[in-house]
C-alpha cells in the first residue's frame, strides 16, 4: 500500500483476508487503518531524526514494541520488531544478469521494489500469497519517481514470470503495446492547418534588427559604453523571442507535413506514433542544454574581448582588429540565441502533438 490518493480510500480496510504491507513513517498516518509489515529500509540516521520529515515521533514509535514487523537493514535492538531485509539474498536474485562493464545489476529503486523483490525471494523458498495487490503506488511525478518507475516495471515482471497472481490498482501498465496500438492518424491537412494557424502569430524581422546591432557595435565600443551593447542584445533577443519559438514550431511542424506527404502519397494515410514526438521532444531538450552550455561560453569570451577592447589605443590597428573579432563573435552568439529560440519551438511543438495524441487516445478509451 503506498501513499497515493487512489490507494487507503478505496480500500476496504475491514479485509481479513490478506496482510497489509505498509512504507516508512505511513503507519502513524489515521488514513491507514491496520498494518502488518512496514518497510522502513532508510539509514538509521533518518528514522531516528527528531526532525523527521514525515513523523517527528517516528522513532519512538519504532522503540515502542507496540509495532507491526519491521523489516530494516540490520536487527536493531532498540527496535523489539525490527527484522533485517534479505538484502544478499534478494541481489542474488539477479545473479544471472550480466551487465557489460562488468558491474553487478541492481534494480532495487525504491521501498515498492524491495518489497516486490521479498515477495519474489519468499516465493522462491516456497512460502507463496494466493495473489498479491498492489495500492496506492502511481510514480507520478518526474523528479522522484521517474528514475524509479524502470525498477518498479522489472519487479513486477519478475512476480509475473515466477507465476505470481497480481491485482494492481494503477494506471502505470495500461499503455498502448508497440506498433499495434497507439499510433495516431495525422492528416497533412491537420499539420498544414496547424501551420497556418501558427504563422498568423509570425511578426517582427530579427535579421535586420540584428545586423543593425552588428554595425553599431563600432561605435558603441568608441564610447566604451560595453552596457549597452549587452542591453541592446538582450532586447533583441526579448522583443524576438515569441516569433523565434513560432519559427521553430513551423518549422517541426513542416518537417512532420513533408513526413505526413511522403505517407500519404504511398498508403493514402498519415500515421504518427506517440514515441516519435516524445524521443524527438528529449533529443531537442538534450540539444537545447549542450547548445545553452556553448552560449555561455561565448558569452565569457566576450566579456574577455570587451575589455581588452577598451584598453587599446583608439583608432589603432590592433582595436580595429579586436573589433572585427568582438563583432564576429556577437554573430556568433545572435546566432546561438536564434538557434536555441527554435529548438525551444521544436520542443513545443512536439509537446503539442503529444498532448493531442494523448487525448485522442483517451478519448478512444472511453468511446467518444
Amino acid at each position: 500500500m503506498g501513499s497515493h490518493p487512489n490507494g487507503a480510500p478505496n480500500f476496504d480496510w475491514t479485509r481479513k483476508d490478506c496482510d497489509i504491507w505498509l512504507f516508512n513513517e505511513a503507519p502513524s498516518d489515521e488514513k491507514y487503518k491496520k498494518c502488518d509489515a512496514v518497510f522502513q529500509l532508510h539509514t538509521e540516521a533518518i528514522w531516528k531524526s527528531p526532525k523527521n520529515r514525515s513523523d517527528e515521533k517516528h522513532y519512538a514509535w519504532l522503540k515502542s514494541g507496540k509495532t507491526p514487523k519491521v523489516y530494516m537493514q540490520e536487527k536493531y535492538k532498540d527496535v523489539p520488531k525490527s527484522v533485517k531485509y534479505p538484502i544478499n539474498d534478494v541481489v542474488d536474485l539477479t545473479k544471472n544478469i550480466k551487465l557489460a562493464s562488468g558491474k553487478s545489476f541492481k534494480n532495487l529503486t525504491s521501498s515498492p521494489d524491495l518489497a516486490l523483490a521479498l515477495i519474489a525471494q519468499m516465493y522462491k523458498k516456497g512460502i507463496k500469497y494466493d495473489k498479491v495487490e498492489i495500492w496506492g503506488i502511481e510514480l507520478e511525478t518526474e523528479s522522484e519517481y521517474r528514475y524509479q518507475r524502470m525498477g518498479f516495471g522489472f519487479w513486477i515482471g519478475y512476480l509475473a514470470a515466477l507465476g505470481v497472481n497480481l491485482e494492481i490498482h494503477n494506471n502505470i501498465f495500461d499503455s498502448p503495446i508497440y506498433g499495434y496500438e497507439g499510433d495516431i492518424a495525422l492528416s497533412s491537412k491537420d499539420i498544414q492547418k496547424r501551420i497556418d494557424e501558427l504563422s498568423k502569430s509570425l511578426g517582427g524581422d530579427y535579421q535586420a534588427e540584428a545586423k543593425k546591432l552588428l554595425d553599431s557595435i563600432e561605435g558603441l565600443i568608441k564610447k566604451d559604453i560595453s552596457g549597452e551593447i549587452q542591453n541592446n542584445l538582450v532586447n533583441l533577443n526579448r522583443n524576438h523571442e515569441p516569433y523565434g519559438i513560432i519559427g521553430g514550431q513551423i518549422k517541426e511542424s513542416k518537417r512532420y507535413l513533408e513526413k505526413a506527404l511522403a505517407m500519404e502519397k504511398e498508403t493514402g494515410v498519415s500515421v504518427f506514433s506517440m514515441g516519435e514526438f516524445d524521443g524527438t521532444r528529449i533529443d531537442y531538450n538534450k540539444q537545447y542544454t549542450m547548445e545553452r552550455i556553448e552560449t555561455e561560453k561565448i558569452n565569457a569570451r566576450l566579456t574577455v574581448m570587451m575589455e581588452k577592447i577598451i584598453s587599446l589605443k583608439p583608432k589603432s590597428k590592433k582595436r580595429k582588429r579586436a573589433i572585427d573579432s568582438f563583432g564576429n563573435l556577437m554573430a556568433q552568439l545572435m546566432n546561438k540565441n536564434m538557434l536555441l529560440l527554435l529548438i525551444v519551438g521544436g520542443i513545443r511543438e512536439n509537446q503539442y502533438y503529444l498532448d493531442a495524441s494523448n487525448l485522442s487516445l483517451e478519448r478512444s478509451k472511453n468511446g467518444n
